[in-house]
């Protein structure tokens, strides 16, 4: 029976009961026999499912279903006397830390698909608290199909203090298989939602057991929504998959935008298998020539609120704004999500799709995100070498952010942080997009056209810098392969050493291995690569390593360069590029100003080598000082922190999807 037949169905039970009830004035005063009644359908209410019991420093959280035959259309969540709401609360399952004892009120409400409008709430006790405590964050909503990821952090604890870590599901659907760090034991874990027919609970439970034998526990609910899903869609994969089921709570950042409407129809969602023609969701360069931080958020698209007011932030105070403002008219829109990991461009839909993890700024907001490792981070571990990149700056890391502390310390992250995230992989993604839409083509694109279908009618900047100037070693073009797009390595692959790989690169024109991967990616690392020198002085460092060096620790390299986009086998492949997104841009009037490529020690480890000073270029004014940014040299920090996860975390970012 459809929802429809059902509901008009309650509907005439009511009405036949009301007839029935009724006071009748007949003046006959015998009454007719009753007939049997129908009894009344269950009614339709949401619960809140959640502990009603914590201590302070525990992370809590509480979701609701939609009653069977049934979704939910829109959600409100308050909770009475905490400081701030969650920032999830737009979802049907809520997490956040408790900070303070006392009684709090849970109280949700929601409008089903059908227009009623149900409520419900509870009442949270919590209790001080000075003993150790595990504390598992973060319950969410996903969905089905979608990828998560918790992690349990420990109070009062100190990490040296923990001898194992186990994890189990104490209820809901199956799933059918769990990921976890590698090492003694896992902080976090990570899965892949099941199929659902209807809205469901998943609870997972972490026992952290102690050295002195105690043993903490907390458990989390992940809500798996029921959603609609097209299997031939765009977003739509399976285990193996790079791309991941779309979270059901994407939303325009902001409601009122013209765009809005297209924003959920067009660019990331279960459904879409078709690109959108211009008509419906231009390229923002086909609008305006000069577009404002406004025409850009009306063109935002996100999972969460807050990510779309840290990309409003970024956009408002970065050195990189009138560039990103130029660079972003060749794109239809901007998808930030805490389930896009690794970021890309995609010419299917015109848009970037950003990893939220570039954009947090405190740990509440870090909570949010869903950090399954890239699945590409493990590609060409059987090769005999490896290569890790940087920026520095003032002689110090600039890029990626270093730190001492895990994300139990709960710490914030600076502006300058964000931009540092946020600049290099914008730069990045921007350069795909304007290789396939440069800015000669926007007024030429017609309004029936879709960005696939042009794509597939143009020849973009990218083709033309291969035809033009390529890159030469056919033995990093297939090691590419292996490390970037998991091919098997061939014996002879396997026993290159990184001395030879090293030969190869210095006498060929990349600035990144990545570059070998496909020219698409030669394209858009040449630009990054000089934008983030031209712009924010941050220089980048590309070293080669042995294999042995990460197994013993010393990490030191084989070959290592900076300001590689200056030399004299890489300058006229960068102008070639760099002409043709910026044009407004002297190419070769900016090189002739930069800091000039030099080679960094190989004696001293890599962490060591950050502060080598340039011997040609000893006094380089910082960007940001320009600008307002305070630019004190970043502290080392050798302390508490191995290159090996470095370059775990260089892995994930040097992992970049571009377009299928």
């Amino acid at each position: 029976m459809t929802r429809q037949l059902r509901e008009l169905s309650v509907f005439l039970v009511s009405l036949l009961m009301f007839s029935a009830c009724g006071g009748s004035s007949s003046s006959n005063d015998t009454q007719p026999p009753s007939s049997p009644q129908a009894p009344s359908p269950d009614p339709v209410v949401v619960n809140i499912s959640g502990s009603q019991n914590a201590v302070v420093g525990d992370a809590v959280d509480f979701a609701v279903t939609a009653p069977t035959g049934y979704s939910i259309e829109e959600i409100e969540w308050q909770i009475s006397g905490i400081s701030r709401q969650p920032l999830n609360a737009h979802t049907q399952a809520i997490g956040f830390d408790i900070e303070t004892s006392g009684s709090f009120d849970v109280t949700v409400n929601v409008r089903l698909d059908n227009g009623a409008r149900l409520t419900d709430s509870i009442v949270l006790q919590v209790d001080e608290n000075t003993s150790p405590l595990a504390a598992l964050r973060l319950g969410h909503e996903t969905t089905e199909g979608g990828r998560v990821s918790l992690r349990v952090d420990t109070i009062n604890v100190q990490s040296t203090d923990i001898s194992d870590i186990q994890w189990r599901q104490t209820s809901g659907p199956t799933v059918s298989s769990f990921e976890f760090n590698t090492g003694d034991y896992s902080h976090a874990i990570y899965f892949q939602a099941p199929r659902v027919n209807n809205d469901e609970i998943i609870e997972i439970e972490s026992t952290v057991t102690l050295s002195s034998g105690q043993t903490l526990t907390d458990t989390a609910q992940v809500l798996v929504k029921n959603i609609a899903i097209n299997n031939n869609g765009f977003f739509v994969d399976d285990e193996v998959s790079p791309a991941a089921t779309v979270s059901a709570h994407m939303r325009p950042y902001r409601s009122d935008s013209p765009y809005a409407s297209a924003l959920i129809d067009c660019v990331y969602n279960n459904q879409i298998a078709n690109s959108c023609t211009f008509s419906r969701l231009p390229l923002i360069g086909q609008r305006t020539e000069n577009p404002t931080i406004d025409d850009i958020l009306d063109r935002t698209l996100v999972s969460h609120p807050w990510m779309g007011d840290a990309f409003r932030t970024f956009l408002e105070t970065s050195a990189t704004r009138d560039d990103m403002l130029q660079l972003l008219r060749a794109t239809t829109a901007v998808v930030i999500s805490y389930d896009i990991r690794p970021s890309f461009y995609w010419v299917a839909t015109g848009a970037i799709y950003l990893d939220a993890n570039n954009f947090w700024r405190t740990p509440q907001e870090r909570d949010t995100l869903n950090t399954r490792p890239d699945y590409r981070s493990g590609f060409g571990s059987e090769l005999d070498f490896t290569t890790s990149w940087r920026y520095v700056k003032n002689g110090a890391y600039y890029f990626p952010i270093i730190s001492t502390s895990s994300a139990a310390a709960r710490q914030t992250r600076s502006a300058r942080d964000v931009e540092a995230a946020l600049s290099y992989l914008l730069y990045h993604e921007l350069a795909h997009a304007n290789d396939f839409f440069d800015y000669t083509e926007w007024a030429q694109l017609p309004n029936n056209a879709s960005p696939l279908s042009t794509y597939d009618d143009s020849s973009p900047i990218s083709t033309g810098l291969a035809a033009s100037l390529p890159l030469n070693s056919s033995q990093l073009h297939a090691l590419a392969e292996v490390r970037f797009g998991g091919a098997t390595a061939s014996d002879a692959e396997r026993n290159y050493t990184a001395q030879q790989v090293a030969n190869w690169f210095e006498n060929d024109g990349a600035v990144a291995f990545y570059a070998y991967f496909t020219e698409r990616e030669d394209l858009a690392m040449l630009f990054e690569r000089f934008m983030m020198l031209y712009r924010l002085d941050a220089e980048a460092d590309i070293g080669v390593f042995t294999q042995e060096t990460l197994k013993d620790g010393s990490f030191t390299p084989t070959w290592a360069q900076r300001n590689r986009v200056s030399d004299d086998r890489v300058t006229m492949r960068v102008d070639y590029v760099v002409s043709r997104i910026l044009p407004d841009l002297n190419v070769p009037s900016i090189q002739a100003s930069l800091p000039g490529p030099f080679m960094l020690p190989t004696g001293i480890t890599w962490r060591e080598s950050a502060s080598s000073p340039n011997p040609n270029e000893q006094n380089i004014t910082s960007g940001l000082v320009e600008n307002g940014f305070k630019t004190d040299a970043i502290s080392t920090i050798e302390n508490g922190l191995s290159v090996l996860e470095e370059f775990r975390t260089i892995a994930e970012i040097n992992n970049r999807r571009e377009n299928p």
